[in-house]
């Protein structure tokens, strides 16, 4: 992959932030966006929904799969916003993430003033994840990355008869 161009915003989502409304994820006009995830049928859709986008098929639930795209990220010349979303009930969905923010943080490091953007559907894991960015917080602030956490509201839909 070639080296972008050195002005160009670098973003990362995840195939989940696909099913929030556009408005929500205000992406940066002319940023290089990247569109990771293991659903061939969700990187299809992102590719109609975002045409412009980059998609890499990642399993982050594989710590190699998140190696790989850290790879690509870094030869991108880092990143400069992680935006991730989850269903807050699934904990293996929110350890990923968790393992998506350490994997990824030496991208943000090299563009000062990365950002992590995570949005949640509330859930019994949310807690797990609202720890682990109080823990890590300080050494965020350190590099620079500022974070944002998102609790949205479980939405019940109602049943067909």
């Amino acid at each position: 992959m070639a080296l972008l161009e050195t002005g160009r915003k670098v973003i990362l989502i995840n195939e989940a932030v696909l099913a929030l409304p556009r408005e929500t994820l205000a992406l940066e006009e002319g940023a290089t966006v990247f569109v990771a995830g293991r659903s061939l049928v969700q990187m299809t859709l992102a590719e109609l929904t975002l045409p412009d986008a980059q998609m890499v098929l990642t399993d982050f639930r594989q710590s190699a799969s998140l190696s790989a795209l850290n790879s690509t990220l870094q030869a991108a010349g880092g990143l400069d916003r992680l935006i991730l979303a989850a269903d807050g009930d699934e904990s293996d969905a929110v350890f990923s993430l968790m393992c998506a923010v350490l994997t990824f943080r030496p991208a943000l490091r090299r563009r000062r003033g990365g950002r992590i953007d995570l949005i949640l559907e509330d859930g019994r894991a949310v807690g797990s994840l609202v720890e682990f960015l109080q823990r890590i917080g300080g050494t965020l602030d350190l590099d620079g990355i500022s974070t944002e956490l998102r609790i949205c509201e479980r939405k019940v839909v109602p049943a067909v008869a």
